[in-house]
């Protein structure tokens, strides 16, 4: 009867837009991009041992589960074990990467995983807050240094640790607001990150 074919798509062509449905599911990736991936990975066979070799290797790394640096798997975190006077705390593995590349600070992190922003449904459990206290209960003396950017976000992520920090024996500091307004570690230059360091305050 007319009217009751049914289109085929092959199993080929539901596998390619599957293939395109995953990569847009990563972090900065259009559907434009996707697709390019894609068609890249099935008609080069590099392309393929490229995408083998990601896997294998982001099974070799997992997070931290006290202060969120990638570590290696099944192994002591090289980060926490670092005996430093200080504990940097960043937003993302970003900014924690471009304070090193940088050589404004050379002792141990906390990543947190994000900053506080009720709006994008990020609230204060869902970042590792909770894990900084017992970093700095059982490891009482040391300096807290905030190196968050001076954004909405980053002021009540920065005041929230304050008052989770209260009452544990140690000092907390902020890199200086020579920072320009919301930006990262990440995105600034060398000069400025160290500028902000040096001129960090202690907050009362």
């Amino acid at each position: 009867m007319e009217g009751t074919e049914k289109s085929f798509v092959s199993p080929a062509a539901l596998s390619m837009r599957t293939l395109v449905e995953e990569f847009k599911k990563l972090p900065g990736i259009s559907l434009k991009a996707a697709q390019k991936l894609s068609y890249s990975i099935l008609c080069d066979p590099k392309m393929k041992n490229t995408l083998k070799k990601i896997i294998e290797l982001s099974e070799n790394v997992e997070i931290c589960e006290t202060c969120g640096a990638f570590k290696a798997a099944g192994a002591e975190c090289a980060n926490c074990a670092s005996d430093s006077d200080i504990i940097c705390v960043v937003a993302t593995y970003g900014d924690m990467a471009a304070i090193e590349r940088n050589g404004c600070f050379k002792g141990s992190f906390h990543i947190l995983g994000g900053l506080i922003a009720p709006l994008e449904n990020i609230l204060p459990e869902d970042l590792k807050i909770k894990e900084l206290r017992k970093r700095v209960e059982n490891n009482p003396g040391k300096e807290v240094l905030l190196a968050l950017p001076f954004s909405i976000e980053g002021d009540a992520t920065a005041l929230y640790i304050k008052d989770s920090l209260e009452n544990c024996d140690v000092r907390i500091s902020r890199i200086a607001r020579g920072l320009p307004a919301g930006a990262a570690p990440d995105v600034l230059d060398r000069r400025t990150v160290l500028e902000a360091f040096n001129g960090k305050t202690y907050i009362d």
